[in-house]
């Protein structure tokens, strides 16, 4: 699949089939995805593969932690809670209708990473700085994103998994890390209706200014 193809074709996958995936086909896409720019090309990340037992447990702590309410404490800073109108108006997803009540920190499709047989868990170095760790991360997240697509792979990036460190560091050897992000990846379930969400993207005229 050639990349404008892969960027237009990619989407956030929130069901997934439970058939595994081969350990060749993410060692694949990881060693596509490393390829991606860093400060300094410093390479700042680290990245834990979490299937099988080790996944099961993952999910068990996150429904542990969504049935007893305990406040999340992620390593790095959570973005507001409020966002800006014309910001929350294109979050066709997260954002609640009118008068909803607010959705509760970890929704049951959350504690079980959407049926996901992996969960992609980025890490970077404690002792740097947290915006620039963090941008790279991304950085590495979009490529092994596009390079799931490449495999006829679902990916859903899901912040909310690693505002609960304590959840994850008894799982995976994390020492000295901070949690950046966490991706989903499997196949994604083509006939479930939570993978039909309309997808928009605002005209450049909104984002994009030119000066000469």
């Amino acid at each position: 699949m050639e990349i404008i193809a892969a960027m237009r074709e990619r989407r956030s996958i929130r069901a997934f089939l439970p058939d595994g995936v081969p350990d060749e086909t993410v060692i694949a896409i990881l060693d596509e995805a490393r390829w991606a720019p860093s400060w300094g090309n410093a390479q700042d990340w680290r990245v834990f593969v979490v299937t099988g037992e080790a996944l099961a447990k993952v999910k068990a702590g996150l429904a542990d932690v969504a049935g007893s309410e305990a406040p999340p404490a992620p390593d790095l800073p959570w973005p507001a809670t409020q966002w800006p109108d014309y910001l929350a108006s294109r979050m066709t997803y997260r954002r609640p209708a009118p008068g909803a009540a607010p959705a509760p920190p970890l929704r049951p499709g959350l504690t079980d990473v959407y049926g996901a047989p992996i969960l992609l868990l980025l890490a970077a170095d404690e002792r740097l700085s947290p915006a620039y760790s963090s941008y790279d991360a991304g950085l590495l997240t979009e490529n092994i994103c596009l390079a799931a697509t490449a495999h006829e792979l679902g990916t859903c990036i899901m912040a909310m998994l690693v505002r609960y460190p304590d959840v994850l560091r008894p799982v995976v050897p994390a020492e000295g890390l901070r949690f950046v992000i966490a991706v989903a990846l499997g196949y994604p379930d083509l006939d479930s209706e939570l993978n039909e969400t309309k997808r928009e993207r605002v005209g450049l005229d909104e984002i994009v200014t030119w000066v000469k």
